[in-house]
């Protein structure tokens, strides 16, 4: 079976949109994310704005296989993204890497994390997915904690890749309205302006607020790309939270010499959420 590729585009916004192209075939049923369309996926949005399920790319199945209720795991296909993403991790633990990532950690580390929710990683099939993978497993070499992970475009082999690496799945869209009981670092790497702005309603008290750190996209930029009256309709509770924010920006592509491999990183940085707040 072929594998699929993955393309890069920068959104008018600055912040880039992965899609992730493969062999069209019969629509089938993917694991965990029942009534999905046979369709191309966008990698940085969980659901839309009205809360209309996703749709997730189809695999074909292994000629001589037999159709069943289940889908068939291309098993090839899982051994060679586990195999890709454990390439990367190689070069993020270089001493180049690991020395410019050094400030993050410290952050992170900071704040002693007790759980990881990764929402958006996309499909594993694309390489900017692979390596952003292979950022939060190497940050979670240092911490050693569960690891959770959602994202409508992933498929079966998608979901088993991320079971082999210890990431367990969240068994339905949380919209990223989850309300945290723990320390939670939330890894969102070009998600929608919406999905962060989600995460803060959701966990609007001083309590929440303090278990809560975010790596993704600057927060602060959405204030910068549109009018004032439009942030603050969009999201309100970026706008109230950005007066205790303070970032630290990751390593940049260009740093690492990752060519071909553009916007992995692009615009993300380490963000917790201190200060006062007008709650």
């Amino acid at each position: 079976m072929s594998m699929q590729t993955a393309s890069a585009s920068v959104d008018a916004d600055g912040f880039t949109r992965v899609v992730a192209k493969g062999k069209r075939g019969r629509p089938s049923r993917a694991q965990h994310h029942p009534r999905v369309a046979h369709a191309l996926a966008t990698k940085d949005a969980l659901t839309t704005k009205d809360g209309d399920i996703s749709t997730t790319p189809q695999t074909s199945v292994l000629p001589g296989k037999r159709r069943s209720g289940k889908r068939q795991q291309p098993q090839l296909k899982v051994d060679k993204q586990v195999a890709d993403v454990k390439e990367k991790q190689l070069v993020l633990k270089s001493d180049k890497f690991r020395n410019a990532l050094q400030p993050c950690l410290d952050v992170i580390q900071g704040f002693r994390p007790e759980e990881i929710v990764c929402y958006g990683i996309g499909s594993l099939a694309a390489q900017v997915s692979q390596w952003q993978l292979a950022l939060v497993l190497l940050i979670n070499e240092d911490l050693n904690m569960g690891m959770w992970a959602y994202d409508p475009v992933a498929i079966a082999s998608d979901c088993e890749t991320l079971d082999r690496f210890g990431v367990s799945i969240i068994a339905e869209n949380e919209q990223a309205k989850r309300k945290v009981t723990k320390r939670t670092l939330f890894f969102m790497p070009h998600c929608e302006e919406f999905l962060y702005n989600n995460v803060l309603s959701a966990n609007w008290s001083p309590e929440s607020l303090s278990r809560v750190l975010i790596i993704g996209n600057h927060l602060g930029r959405y204030k910068d790309t549109q009018s004032s009256e439009e942030f603050a309709t969009k999201s309100p509770f970026i706008r109230k939270a950005l007066s205790g924010v303070t970032c630290t920006d990751l390593p940049s592509e260009k740093l690492l010499g990752l060519r071909n491999n553009p916007f992995a990183f692009t615009d993300t940085c380490v963000q917790l959420i201190s200060g006062t707040l007008d709650f």
